[in-house]
Order: structure tokens, then C-alpha cells, then sequence
């Protein structure tokens, strides 16, 4: 369906934004005070105002009442979300941004768009239905549906997808990934590593911080410093998704060692803490293997407000690599990481 097509559906069809258009008294309340983008990731990534969850809402209120056309711009823009609720939760007027956001999906998807967003998207090339994706994923999201005779393949729900990237980190093959630009898929993240130890020669650890449970008390993490901490932050979607070849190239770049801070057991939303922790316990029998100390690597959970508590602990660790000292044999471990 051609562009024009898909707006003449919308607007004169059957559709007509059936699921969003209940929300519209929701959306008159928003009085667009703003704080909903101060928690907002994506914000934070690119500081456009069509990123806010604000910006989103008066995409959908100008849709559903017909005063904006939905261009595929727009519909990339609805699609970028983590689902961290952090908008929802800090509403000064009560509006629940994240299910109206849900709805614009459904309907958009239903007029004919194609989507992408923070969404993941399947390689069929490089995926063997192994299946190990499909109970990862907590929103149910991911699923085994038969293709042809004797053949089946990974489909995506991309209304229930909330871009946490579990699935991402889990497969064995690398046959699920997500678009670049949000600063979550793995070469950014490697990027975003290689870069603060370029920056700062003298930084001892790396260390991953969950966007669910920490973003908020970390939003002055990138603010300029005279002071240069032996630490450098990365904010990540989730501690999930710091996969082992994350923590390895942290080593292979210089880093002493790799905190991961995540949310506690009981609080994620994902249930991606469990996965870190069975992942990393994994990775310091290869480290030993490699003659690492495997204290190199810290997991440790933090609740929402507990800055304090997280910044006590890279203290720690810190003074921990400082009697440690610098990794010794790095070569040994290239053939893991490179």
C-alpha cells in the first residue's frame, strides 16, 4: 500500500485510529509540563522534541483529529521506545503514555506501515529456530510460527515489543539485532566503551548502569567535569544486555575491571538481572581460565534512589582494581574478544 493509500485508509476508512481515538480525553489532559522527557532516554540520545514522550503524544492527538497526515517519519518516532514508563510514572497530570503509545502501534501497524523503531527484527539467514529467543522474552513477544512444510521461523510481535533487547543478547547465532541510533546494539555499545577510555587514560573500571532503576538519579553522567572520575558510566536498557563480548573488549581496550549494576531480582521488568547473573558467573570461569582475576567483574543490584548506595560501590571496586592493578595478560584473551 502506497503512502497515499495508507493515509486515505486511516482517515476515510474503517480504521480511523479505533484504538487510539478512546484516548483522546487522555490526551487533552496532558498540559505538557515537560517532566515526562526529563526521564526520558531517548531525550537524552538525541534532544529532539519528537523524541519526548511529549512530542509523541501531540503526533497521536494531531493524527487521531486528523490535523497531521502519518508520514513514515512519524511512525518511526512512535515506534522509539523502551517501555521504561519513567514518563508514565512521573506524569504530573496522570496520563498513562506508554498504552496509548501501544495502541498508536496497533493501529498503525494495521494501516499498512512498515515499522522498525527500537523494535527487533530477525536475520531468517542467519536464524535456525533454535527457539532460545522465544522464552526470554517476558512480554511474549517472540514465537515459533510454522512457514511452510516442514519449516518455521521466529515472528515479532511489534505492538507487544518493548525493545529491552533480551532476545538480542540471548541468541546464539546473531540473528537478532536492532537499527542503530538509539545507543543500545552492540557496536555503540562497544563504541561508547573504546571512546571513554580514550578520553580518559587513567580510568580503571567501566560500568554499566540500568536505565530502569538508576537512569533517573544519572541524568548529570555526561555533564561536563573538571575533575576526571577513574570510571566511566554507560547507561544500558537493561543489565541484560551487557553481553560477554561487552565486558571482554572493555578488558581488551584497557579497562581494569566491569561493574553491572542492575535492578534487584524481584524488580526488573524484564527478568533480565537473572540472565546477567548466570551469564557473568559463566564469564569468570573463562577469565580464570585465562589467568584474570574473575573479581575483575562485580554485579551488584540497585532500587530506584539508591545513587548513594551505587556510588559507594564503584568506590569500592575501584580501590579493589587499584591493589589488583592493571590486567597482565590481555593476549591471552584477544582470541575470546577480538
Amino acid at each position: 500500500m502506497g503512502l497515499l493509500g495508507k493515509i486515505f485508509y486511516i482517515r476515510e476508512k474503517g480504521n480511523n485510529f479505533k484504538r487510539s481515538k478512546k484516548w483522546e480525553g487522555e490526551l487533552n489532559k496532558c498540559i505538557r509540563c515537560g517532566y515526562c522527557y526529563e526521564l526520558c532516554p531517548l531525550f537524552k540520545t538525541n534532544n529532539w522534541e519528537s523524541d519526548t514522550p511529549r512530542g509523541k503524544l501531540l503526533l497521536i492527538y494531531g493524527m487521531i483529529t486528523g490535523e497531521i497526515e502519518p508520514t513514515q517519519g512519524i511512525v518511526d518516532k512512535i515506534f522509539q521506545c523502551f517501555y521504561c514508563k519513567n514518563c508514565s510514572d512521573n506524569c504530573s497530570a496522570g496520563v498513562p503514555v506508554t498504552d496509548i503509545l501501544t495502541d498508536a502501534r496497533a493501529d498503525l501497524i494495521e494501516a499498512g506501515f512498515e515499522v522498525e523503531g527500537t523494535i527487533v527484527k530477525v536475520d531468517e539467514d542467519l536464524c535456525s529456530v533454535c527457539g532460545v529467543c522465544v522464552p526470554v522474552c517476558k512480554y511474549e513477544a517472540l514465537s515459533i510460527e510454522e512457514k511452510g512444510k516442514d519449516q518455521h521461523e521466529i515472528i515479532v510481535d511489534k505492538v507487544e515489543c518493548r525493545g529491552c533487547g533480551l532476545c538480542v543478547s540471548a541468541c546464539p547465532s546473531g540473528a537478532i539485532s536492532q537499527k542503530d541510533g538509539c545507543e543500545i546494539t552492540l557496536p555503540e555499545l562497544h563504541m561508547k566503551v573504546s571512546n571513554l577510555l580514550k578520553e580518559n587514560k587513567d580510568m580503571k573500571a567501566i560500568v554499566f548502569c540500568c536505565n530502569w532503576s538508576l537512569f533517573p538519579g544519572m541524568q548529570l553522567s555526561e555533564s561536563p567535569t573538571l575533575v576526571k572520575t577513574p570510571y566511566g558510566l554507560i547507561v544500558s536498557m537493561c543489565s541484560g544486555r551487557v553481553a560477554p563480548e561487552l565486558v571482554l573488549n572493555a578488558f581488551e581496550e584497557g579497562a581494569w575491571g566491569v561493574m553491572v549494576a542492575g535492578c534487584p531480582p524481584e524488580e526488573c521488568d524484564h527478568d533480565g538481572n537473572y540472565k546477567t547473573r548466570r551469564r557473568l558467573v559463566l564469564l569468570k570461569n573463562v577469565l580464570k581460565e585465562l589467568n584474570i582475576e574473575p573479581e575483575r567483574i562485580k554485579l551488584d543490584w540497585f532500587s530506584t534512589g539508591e545513587s548513594a548506595k551505587l556510588s559507594k560501590a564503584i568506590d569500592d571496586f575501584v580501590k579493589k582494581l587499584e591493589k589488583l592493578g592493571p590486567i597482565k595478560k590481555m593476549e591471552a584473551s584477544k582470541k575470546f574478544g577480538g
